[in-house]
């Protein structure tokens, strides 16, 4: 387990920090968190508010009110919480204060102290099911994240060695399937892939309406059909800059599909391409798909992390 504690303030700024016990907690574990607030600032803060954030919540598990503190002041708060059971990768403790300098400004302080606990292979719950076309894959779940450990020689020209995370017949006529890929790491290479894929049976893309729309490691994104509904893919759109992470999207409309990606957490979309698959039919099913894409790299392996992976009508 990695940790790192960091402090962000502007010169100044308050010092604040963040502690816990147990100094590294594992999954399950309770946790109290401490934070220690000093006004080390040539001038008082005032109306001061303290934050304390739980690993992965967006809302304040405490929020105190302390007043105005002059210079020199120092205060401890703590608060008490249990570490998920199935927490992987970085689990932050976080406190936030905002004060006000004066009548007219305001300013804040953050402390965050990250564990990095290494994911590890635990399958996956219902509704989810898992396929594969190469040997070396597992998966695992951390609940919102989906995680696949692969190896395979690619998607396209024939080889189509992937593992992948399905929900069986979920992208309705109309519908929007979009995840966040999160990272991809291991001993892996710059070609490897990992992303969103659709058909009629994702375990048989040789059934017809298959697609995927993927995050290179170094390469871009590329989306990819199948055109003539013999299971391999034959269309290609893509290229550009590899962001890690970004939210992928593809928009289902009967036989057309559309893909978009987005690098600032789905404030704007770039669409990539759109393309008509004509074997698509009916409720196709849908998942998240990685692949080391090790033909030029044999043996190589990736972790692919993926979160918020949904698939809603539109």
């Amino acid at each position: 387990m990695g940790i790192s504690n960091g402090t962000q303030f502007d010169t100044l700024g308050p010092t604040l920090t963040v502690t816990t016990q147990p100094a590294e907690p594992a999954g399950g574990d309770t946790v109290t968190a401490t934070a220690v607030l000093t006004n080390d600032c040539p001038f008082p803060l005032r109306n001061a508010v303290l934050h304390l954030i739980n690993p992965g919540a967006t809302t304040a598990a405490k929020t105190i009110p302390l007043g105005d503190l002059g210079r020199g002041a120092k205060t401890t708060r703590r608060w008490e919480t249990a570490m998920p059971a199935d927490v992987a990768g970085d689990v932050s403790f976080t406190a936030h204060l905002v004060f006000d300098v004066d009548d007219n400004s305001s300013d804040c302080a953050r402390s965050v102290k990250t564990f990095t606990v290494p994911y590890e292979p635990n399958e996956v719950r219902d509704p989810y099911r898992t396929f594969a076309t190469t040997d070396d894959v597992k998966f695992g779940q951390y609940g919102s994240q989906l995680v696949i450990w692969a190896g395979g020689r690619d998607f396209s020209g024939g080889t189509d060695e992937k593992g992948g995370i399905l929900l069986p017949g979920s992208a309705a006529e109309s519908s929007v399937v979009q995840v966040e890929t999160v990272s991809l790491t291991g001993s892996d290479n710059p070609t490897a892939k990992y992303g969103i894929a659709v058909a009629n049976d994702l375990t048989a893309p040789e059934k017809g309406g298959y697609a995927v729309l993927t995050m290179s490691k170094s390469y871009g994104v590329e989306f990819m059909t199948d055109s003539d509904g013999n299971g391999h893919l034959d269309t290609w759109a893509g290229g550009g800059v590899s962001t890690h992470p970004a939210l992928l999207r593809l928009v289902r409309s009967g036989t057309a599909y559309t893909a978009y990606t987005s690098i600032n957490n789905g404030l704007s979309w770039n669409e990539i391409a759109s393309a008509t698959v004509p074997s698509a039919s009916g409720a196709l099913d849908a998942g998240v798909v990685a692949s080391a894409v090790n033909l030029n790299y044999p043996g190589t392996t990736v972790q692919a992390v993926f979160d918020h992976f949904t698939v809603e009508a539109s």
